[in-house]
């Protein structure tokens, strides 16, 4: 059974993932903690110095407690923004038309995978296999990778028929207003597609052949998304076409 204090840590941390309790935003007083967690003071004080010691919170004498605007755990937000939006004004042309081609295969081994999702080394795994299209172009690829547990079969004919997706998902299961707020870490790597031959091997040819020259310039990302316990519940590769694809950074203030 988890110390009190832990309980609390964790309460409050999930409030912050959501978005309950905004960066900037004062969050409940010590009186108010001991009231709904019916704890003592000295139980109340080691869980706010705890969330300030690993940066999620930050003590004003006199004024209370505040989520930081700085979060170690989320110094800057990447939104990624794909061809359907115009540089300039990012809204979407009305002359194209998107689509995703996936594909589900279950019953998967892969030790390194594995690993990265913190699975015994022979765990089954469900790999999801997706293009993201612009009219006849392929703009993304991306492969995803989660515990053979996490989908339904009902789930993944959804996916596969377009009527689902994992992200909504995720953010029914873990009550969020938006996928940003799962725990993340992202490499992003400049590479060609001469380099990334094995994620087109993963590429089923009944899909669709993938038409990218060899010496095509790409961006690759490897993304691992955490539940509120930091436990490993998605590991996934995405190669983006060099010509489609931005960033948009937003730095939050001190």
């Amino acid at each position: 059974m988890q110390p009190k204090y832990e309980i609390i840590k964790q309460d409050i941390i999930k409030k912050i993932n959501t978005g309950e309790f905004e960066p900037g935003k004062k969050i409940y007083s010590e009186g108010e903690l001991k009231k709904i967690y019916d704890v003592s003071s000295t139980t109340v004080v080691r869980a706010l110095q705890d969330l300030v010691l690993e940066g999620y919170l930050i003590r004003r004498q006199g004024e209370g407690t505040y989520v930081r605007r700085n979060l170690r755990h989320r110094k800057v937000y990447f939104d990624e923004l794909g061809p359907l939006f115009e540089k300039k004004s990012q809204k979407k042309s009305k002359d194209t038309t998107e689509k995703t081609i996936t594909k589900i295969h279950q019953g998967i081994i892969n030790k390194e995978i594995a690993q990265k999702l913190k699975l015994k080394e022979k765990s089954v795994l469900t790999q999801i296999v997706q293009l993201a299209m612009i009219d006849d172009l392929i703009w993304k690829i991306q492969i995803r990778y989660v515990s053979e547990d996490t989908l339904t079969e009902d789930m993944i004919n959804e996916i596969q028929t377009g009527g689902g997706s994992l992200s909504e998902e995720y953010k029914r299961k873990y009550q969020l207003n938006h996928l940003k707020h799962l725990p993340m870490t992202q490499e992003i790597k400049f590479s060609v597609l001469a380099n990334e031959g094995a994620i087109l091997e993963l590429i089923p040819k009944e899909v669709l052949e993938v038409d990218w020259p060899l010496n095509l310039p790409v961006v690759k990302f490897n993304k691992t998304y955490y539940d509120n316990h930091k436990t490993p519940i998605e590991f996934s590769t995405t190669l983006i076409h060099y010509e489609h694809y931005a960033i948009n950074i937003e730095f939050e203030g001190i």
